[in-house]
């Protein structure tokens, strides 16, 4: 038989005594600033923010009610104030190949305004090009064209209607066509009179009218090289119309934006572009279409038009964004679709960002039970940061064999802290069953669970106490009450030495002993 120890009931529960504490209510104390016991969590919350390597992203690890989600959000916070406000994100229209939309990165602020510029131009466009148009000297210019064409096809027939008027046969036009028919004493023969001519000379009629065709044909074999003469010089009067109308409105515009060549180049991109398309906002006579101020206004804006990703204009320092539903799309962006005639059709501007384009330059905060729970989002999330680009893409696809055309936007080059806030069985979890988890979560900021229970912790205990209650809305608390919390602490931390750091569970008994005292006073 083992002998036994025996303990005093002073041994085993530690008594705070309420005349320890310099004070009567913790309202005459000053608040708790911080974080209650988390020096070490503090320390490395600070190194891994300011490593500004590859893969030093950060794995706040801690049970649930100690307040980890809270204490990453501030300080990821504070230190976003000091950085640099990063930039905007535009897609652009890629007019070599509409399915690979083009990304256009700004400073910040500078995006919004070449959004406004662009819809200005747009204006200036559709009231230009049309009085351009309709101008008299390009009319004059058109109609010379149209006559020289018309020159060249009457001169062919009228030659031809000479050699039939020496046949006595008359050459006629009627929807476009030519034909030839016989003359009696100066008029149009019918079949009937044609029928009661003798034999021989209804043929000799008729080997005239064949070889006037023939001739006919001969004369017209340059039509169609003179109908693309034609067109020919009026696509170039049509682009040098457009060129002389729209290059002072770009001149302008490309003064604005001289510093910024990305700018500079699509503009330049534009303005050829819409040389050669002009037909669709002055109307093409040659189609039935007729072309309405809407038609022209959405023309412009889904070839031309800014498609703004991200403006991080009223963004202060660095972002910090929290995703409380790190699905896919949620995180990685999306091509939307709209439904024309039955059919899902889409273009560069209902590309939509995720939440990894709003933290790009900042902070990403994430639930790693959240993001694990969501199908191909840590895998998706780990290609992300090993490339260092975010990608818009459909993640089914490539498991379901189904193939469907879509668009392909450029990626956007990406630099974010990403910071997980998960308990600690997920955390070993993946350090376990993935390889790649500790190269790119390097930094483990480790959330303490209980604090040393000293009489300077004490007193900061009671400080957190005055802080939780004017939070919540509480009234102060007197020094016993003060000094039972402090035993009550150590009980949930199962050591007399120690204080339990569960905040969460802090203040649901403030608020339950605060409902207690205010029926009391019913």
């Amino acid at each position: 038989m083992t002998d036994s120890t025996l303990l005093t009931p002073d041994q085993l529960y530690r008594v705070c005594d309420p005349k320890d504490l310099p004070f009567l209510t913790t309202e005459s104390i000053e608040p708790f600033n911080g974080f209650f016991g988390q020096e070490r969590a503090i320390e490395a919350m600070d190194f891994g923010v300011s490593m500004q390597r590859h893969g030093y992203n950060l794995f706040v690890m801690g049970n649930p009610h100690t307040g980890r989600f809270s204490f990453a959000m501030e300080n990821l916070k504070n230190y976003a104030k000091k950085d640099q406000k990063p930039a905007d994100w535009c897609y652009l229209n890629n007019l070599s190949d509409g399915r690979y939309p083009v990304v256009l990165q700004l400073p910040a602020g500078k995006a919004q305004q070449l959004k406004k510029d662009i819809e200005t131009l747009f204006e200036s466009l559709l009231t230009e090009l049309p009085a351009a148009f309709e101008s008299p000297g390009y009319q004059r210019m058109k109609s010379r064209i149209e006559r020289d064409f018309t020159k060249r096809y009457d001169q062919a027939v009228d030659y031809v209607e000479r050699k039939a008027r020496e046949l006595n046969i008359a050459v006629y036009r009627d929807a476009g066509t030519i034909g030839f028919t016989p003359l009696a004493d100066g008029q149009a023969m019918d079949e009937a009179g044609f029928s009661q001519l003798p034999e021989d000379e209804r043929d000799t009629i008729q080997k005239n009218i064949s070889d006037l065709e023939d001739q006919l044909n001969e004369a017209l074999t340059e039509l169609p090289k003179w109908r693309r003469e034609a067109a020919a010089q009026l696509r170039q009067l049509d682009s040098e119309t457009t060129r002389k109308s729209i290059q002072p409105i770009f001149a302008q515009l490309r003064d604005r934006y001289v510093h910024h060549a990305n700018i500079i180049k699509y503009l330049g991109y534009v303005e050829k572009d819409l040389i050669k398309n002009v037909g669709e906002i002055v109307g093409d006579e040659r189609s039935l279409e007729l072309k309405t101020d809407q038609m022209r206004q959405q023309f412009l804006e889904e070839n031309y038009g800014i498609n703004l990703l991200v403006d991080n204009n009223k963004t202060k320092g660095a972002p910090v964004i929290y995703e409380a539903h790190p699905s896919y799309e949620n995180l990685f962006g999306r091509v939307e679709y709209n439904s024309e005639m039955g059919a899902l059709v889409t273009n560069y501007t209902l590309i939509r960002p995720g939440a990894l384009h709003r933290a790009n330059g900042g902070y990403l905060l994430l639930e790693a039970e959240k993001l694990l729970e969501q199908p191909f989002v840590y895998s998706a999330l780990k290609r992300a940061l090993k490339s260092h680009e975010i990608r818009i893409e459909n993640p089914v696809s490539e498991y379901t064999g189904v193939s469907t055309i879509t668009l392909n936007p450029q990626p956007v080059p990406l630099k974010v802290k990403v910071v997980l806030v998960g308990g600690r069985d997920i955390y070993y979890l993946l350090q376990e069953l993935d390889h790649d988890f500790e190269k790119m979560f390097r930094v483990v900021v480790d959330f303490d669970e209980d604090v040393k229970r000293t009489p300077a912790s004490v007193r900061n205990y009671a400080r957190l106490m005055k802080t939780l209650a004017v939070e919540e809305g509480l009234a102060p608390l007197k020094r016993e009450a003060v000094a039972r919390l402090t035993e009550h602490s150590s009980r949930m931390a199962e050591d007399q030495e120690m204080l339990s750091a569960h905040i969460g569970e802090l203040v649901d008994l403030l608020c339950e002993a605060d409902f207690r005292r205010r029926q009391k006073r019913r």
